[in-house]
């Protein structure tokens, strides 16, 4: 329960913190705090290639990151429709196996009952 406690005030401050910054208003705001942050971690990331032996990878552009977006969004959407126009198929499809497995099931159980059973019920 403590390690939920934990996890949930983490969670609240992040949300918090995002919040009173300005990552959920207009995108000139985000826009704003993401340069301010690009600013402020450029003389640490200045000693961290040093440190390291590669090259890091330039951060993408604003312009990247929204067409990835939305590309991904839209094919999030196309497949959600595609789901949605073929789930009458589907569930006809399921209903015609489930039909046919339960007719099945219930024609081999009277055929497995013993003979004894049977004459019971005579």
């Amino acid at each position: 329960m403590l390690k939920f406690g934990i996890k949930s005030a983490i969670l609240g401050s992040a949300v918090y913190y995002t919040v009173d910054k300005g990552v959920w208003k207009d995108s000139s705001t985000t826009a704003e705090l993401y340069k301010e942050l690009e600013e402020g971690v450029s003389p640490y990331v200045g000693e961290l290639k040093k440190q390291i032996p590669y090259e890091l990878p330039p951060l993408p552009s604003n312009d990247r990151i929204s067409y990835l977006f939305k590309y991904y969004w839209n094919c999030g959407v196309k497949t959600t429709f595609r789901f949605l126009v073929d789930l009458p198929t589907h569930t006809t499809n399921a209903a015609v196996k489930t039909y046919g497995y339960i007719s099945t099931s219930l024609e081999g159980g009277d055929q497995n009952k013993s003979p004894n059973e049977e004459q019971s019920k005579q």
